[in-house]
């Protein structure tokens, strides 16, 4: 019998980067609402429909969306590009995301961010 050829492998890094760079998407999106509902971001600035015509019949969640997308793109773009041809710790990677995706998920809740409104 012959042996099966072994198989060659890619590096994680630019999968664990688009990880990673989804929690912060999911992260920023969280800390924006709070920070809009702590009257610290002008919800004005972030009405993107009013203000860009983009997204329009959203209203303000058109800029916290979009906004979140760009940290997403921005995150996935330097970290896939620094670990291209690299083999990260995957685990630590998915713990990272998970933890983000979770804290923006939270952020997003009511009961969460009305903690934080300026009256």
């Amino acid at each position: 019998m012959s042996a099966l050829p072994i198989a060659e492998t890619k590096p994680n890094g630019p999968v664990a980067a688009s990880f990673i760079a989804a929690g912060v998407g999911c992260f920023v999106l969280g800390l924006i609402i709070v920070l809009n509902e702590a009257k610290i971001l002008a919800s004005t600035t972030l009405d993107f429909a009013k203000n860009y015509g983009i997204g329009s019949g959203v209203g303000p969640l058109s800029g916290k969306v979009i906004l979140s997308t760009l940290a997403f793109l921005a995150t996935w773009g330097v970290l896939g590009f620094l670990w291209r041809k690299k083999e990260v710790n995957f685990n630590r990677a998915f713990v990272v995301a998970l933890v983000l995706v979770g804290l923006g998920f939270a952020l997003t809740f009511p009961p969460v961010f009305e903690l934080f409104v300026v009256k």
